[in-house]
C-alpha cells in the first residue's frame, strides 16, 4: 500500500527546542519535508508555499500575527493539523477557543510525535480514497465555474482546463487554447472546486484534469497530459502515481 508522506512546519522561537523537534521529525519515516521558522510573522509565506500537513505552533506565539495565522489556516487549509506546543498546560483553553484540539508540552516526546504523524497519515489515506470514489461516481451537468482574478472574475468550462499550478496566493490556469489565466485562488481552494469535475491534486503544486492524462510513468513518477498534439509532463508524488495506477490510467 502506498505511503502518504507528511510535510511538517515547526514554528518555535527557542533554538534548542527547535533543534530538538527537528531531530525527532527527521527520524520519523512518515515525514518527507520539514520546514521551520522562529515566529508567526515569517510563517505565512511558508504555509502558502508548502501547504503543510502538520503545523507545530509554539504558544504563546512570537510575532504579531499569531491569531490571524490560526484563522488563515483554519479557513484556507482545513485539512492541516495545528498543534499547540507550550511549556505548560496553562494555555489549553486558548487552544480550544481557537479551534485547536492538539496540545503538546515541551520538550516534545518521540512517541507523541509518532502518534501524531500516524493519525495524520491515516487521515490522508482515508481522504484520498474518498476523493477518488467521489470523482468516479460524480458526473456533473454544469461544467462552468467562476474563478476570481485580482480585479474581477472569469468564467470557464472545466473541460477547457488542462491543469492548474500553484503560484503563491494565486494559481496559474493552463487552458486548452494555450492561454494561461491567473486566478486569485489558492491551489487548495481550487482543489475543492474542481474535485467534482474529475481533477486530481497529483502534487502540492499541481492539479490536473484526469480527462487529458495519456500516460503515467511509474519509474519516474511522471504524469503526461496531452491535448491538440501537445504533451505536458508533470512530476507527481509516488503515492498519487500509484493511486492513478489503481484507476487504470496508463
Amino acid at each position: 500500500m502506498a505511503e502518504y508522506k507528511i510535510c511538517v512546519l515547526i514554528i518555535d522561537s527557542e533554538p534548542e527546542s527547535l533543534k530538538h523537534t527537528r531531530k525527532l521529525m527527521e527520524a520519523d519515516p512518515l515525514v518527507s519535508e520539514i520546514i521551520f521558522t522562529t515566529d508567526t510573522d515569517q510563517a505565512l509565506m511558508k504555509i502558502v508555499d508548502s501547504s503543510p500537513d502538520i503545523i507545530l505552533l509554539e504558544y504563546p506565539t512570537k510575532g504579531e500575527t499569531g491569531n490571524d495565522l490560526i484563522r488563515f489556516i483554519n479557513t484556507r487549509l482545513p485539512d492541516t493539523t495545528i498543534v499547540f506546543v507550550s511549556k505548560s498546560k496553562d494555555h489549553a483553553s486558548h487552544a480550544i477557543r481557537n479551534g485547536v484540539f492538539n496540545y503538546l508540552l515541551k520538550p516534545l516526546k518521540k512517541e507523541d510525535l509518532e502518534e501524531l504523524t500516524q493519525k495524520v497519515q491515516f487521515s490522508k489515506k482515508t481522504n484520498s480514497k474518498a476523493r477518488f470514489t467521489e470523482m468516479i461516481q460524480k458526473s456533473p451537468l454544469d461544467m462552468k465555474i467562476r474563478l476570481y482574478m485580482k480585479k474581477g472574475y472569469f468564467i470557464v468550462n472545466t473541460d477547457d482546463i488542462l491543469f492548474c499550478k500553484a503560484a503563491g496566493i494565486y494559481s496559474e490556469i493552463y487552458m486548452t487554447n494555450n492561454r494561461i489565466e491567473l486566478s486569485y485562488t489558492m491551489i487548495h481552494n481550487l482543489e475543492e472546486i474542481l474535485l467534482k469535475f474529475n481533477f486530481l491534486r497529483i502534487k502540492r503544486s499541481y492539479l490536473v484534469n484526469l480527462k487529458y492524462i495519456r500516460r503515467v510513468v511509474l519509474s519516474s513518477n511522471t504524469v503526461v497530459l496531452s491535448y491538440g498534439g501537445k504533451e505536458f509532463e508533470i512530476k507527481a508524488t509516488r503515492e498519487q502515481v500509484r493511486e492513478l495506477g489503481n484507476l487504470n490510467y496508463e
